[in-house]
């Protein structure tokens, strides 16, 4: 039987008019003519008759209605209506990610246009960098290969929106110890979230976001901690404003003239110069003692070290020796008393031996005649906000500098699990309860929004109890229970503001013994680029 199709191309005069194997046209014409006659006459005696037979027109579009559409056709056409309804059910393009794929190592599967939210690969870092210098300009190529050779990296440490192998939105998360009193504190970094300019407003870097929390909490992580100069963004997200940048400014000139004037007579000269790779021991025991007992550094393993010094971010480490510049293998031996990270006219990190309080004064000389000899009017000193050069800085006409935003960016950080915190945070309020002469039995209520806990001082140190208050208790948001807890500022300050009520007077003086404020301090090296 000849097909519809065949059909209609016949009525609109197609292949059927062609002439066959040389034959004329009108021949051939002919005899089908008759023959079509015969077979017309013999057909009518019983057969019934048809219906009158309709316009060459109406015949093609009768014959289209009732065929198949080829395969490829039919998927090209639905494949266009999709998008649409896509687009109709999902006011964003992130609505319709779903969870995380973990991709294969050595293929891509997806169809070139789906949208995927996947863990990174390290078969992804070509497009990753290429993506975050069309979002960021930046990072240089030393930096994109120093993120890589952390020793704490993997590359599922990011997270991607892709579409096929293009990397449209990135964050990569990075995990690290915080010294936090006498605590270790895992915590997590996140740095280059961006999402490329023609695909911002589809909510892709919301949706890392709340991925990764996920992740770092998965992983055991307490805190989240961010710089950023977008905060309203985060605050979205739930994170606070918390950190503060803590540095002192001055003339180098007239930073070296005070330092003539006041240390060169009471101190005995020590011998500084470039440190040796070999005395990396010496630099990890001053920084030890510095900070085992601040709040805010980051734990520096031997590795963690070696991977610091070797992505030369900085312009010169400088190293100052009690004693003749002579190597000593044994590190507890060793004659040096202090060191200083200086990159341009920054002092990025100086920090001393306890018992060698005049190695910081001789390191800042070094530093300001450094800078001078390269032209360099300003000298930028970055030290915890205890330090005592900081004074010594404002007493030679400089500044001091201890303030949220700066340069437009501020810190950020997000409590993971508020509950788990507290948990951690008990050996340290019994230290501050001991220190405070406390009596044992006191109780104080913290409701942070819908969420009631009670922290009571035991003989076995403070416990938390949920879902009672109390009579003395706080009330506050996220954002300010992240604040109270790391110690951002003053609980009055924040009650007198109206950020926080409390319920007694009892209360607000008992939080002020608990969560006093603290010299929250993050060294500047860890975060400088290449």
């Amino acid at each position: 039987m000849m097909s519809s199709a065949a059909t209609s191309l016949k009525a609109a005069g197609g292949p059927a008019a062609v002439g066959v194997r040389g034959r004329s046209l009108a021949a051939h014409a002919g005899r089908r003519a008759n023959s079509s006659n015969r077979s017309k006459r013999q057909n009518a005696i019983s057969s019934p008759a048809k219906p009158a037979k309709q316009s060459s027109f109406d015949h093609r579009e009768s014959a289209i209605g009732k065929r198949k559409l080829p395969k490829g056709l039919a998927k090209s056409r639905k494949s266009r209506s999709e998008p649409v309804a896509e687009f109709a059910k999902h006011s964003r393009l992130a609505d319709a990610l779903h969870e995380p794929l973990h991709q294969d190592a050595f293929s891509e599967a997806a169809p070139p246009g789906e949208l995927r939210l996947v863990l990174g690969r390290s078969g992804d870092h070509a497009a990753v960098y290429h993506s975050l210098l069309a979002i960021f300009q930046s990072p240089s190529r030393e930096e994109f290969h120093a993120q890589t050779e952390d020793p704490f990296y993997e590359p599922n440490d990011r997270l991607l929106v892709k579409r096929g192998y293009r990397v449209l939105s990135h964050l990569q998360l990075t995990h690290r110890t915080m010294q936090f009193g006498n605590l270790a504190l895992p915590v997590a970094g996140f740095h280059w979230l961006g999402t490329l300019p023609e695909f911002r407003g589809q909510g892709f870097a919301s949706r890392l976001l709340k991925e990764a929390d996920r992740r770092i909490a998965a992983n055991g992580a307490v805190l989240a901690v961010v710089r950023t100069s977008i905060p309203r963004f985060f605050h979205q997200a739930g994170w606070a404003l918390c950190g503060r940048h803590c540095f002192s400014q001055a003339k180098a000139r007239e930073v070296l003239a005070r330092l003539h004037t006041e240390h060169a007579r009471q101190t005995k000269p020590l011998n500084i110069r470039l440190w040796r790779h070999v005395e990396m021991p010496a630099l990890m025991r001053i920084y030890r003692q510095n900070t085992q007992a601040a709040y805010g550094p980051l734990q520096r393993t031997e590795a963690y070290w070696r991977w610091l010094v070797g992505r030369k971010a900085y312009d010169s480490l400088l190293v100052a020796l009690d004693g003749p510049d002579k190597l000593e293998l044994e590190e507890t031996i060793a004659p040096i008393v202090g060191y200083a990270v200086l990159r341009q006219q920054r002092v990025v990190e100086l920090l001393a031996a306890p018992n060698h309080p005049a190695a910081n004064q001789q390191l800042l000389a070094r530093a300001c005649s450094d800078a001078i000899e390269h032209d360099r009017q300003e000298l930028v000193l970055h030290a915890p906000p205890n330090h005592d050069l900081h004074p010594l800085l404002v007493s030679a006409g400089g500044t001091y500098c201890r303030q949220e935003a700066y340069q437009n960016e501020v810190y950020m950080t997000k409590i993971i699990d508020p509950l788990k915190f507290l948990v951690l945070l008990a050996p340290e309020l019994d230290a501050r309860a001991k220190g405070a002469g406390l009596p044992r039995g006191i109780e104080l209520g913290l409701q942070v929004d819908a969420a009631k806990w009670r922290l009571v001082y035991t003989r076995h140190g403070f416990r938390v109890r949920t879902g009672k208050l109390g009579r003395s208790y706080l009330t506050m948001n996220r954002a300010e229970f992240t604040r109270l807890v790391l110690g951002h500022g003053p609980v009055q300050d924040a009650a007198f503001a109206g950020r926080i009520q409390n319920s007694t007077r009892s209360a607000l003086d008992l939080a002020d013994i608990l969560f006093p404020q603290l010299p929250l301090w993050r060294p500047g090296w860890d975060d400088l680029p290449v």
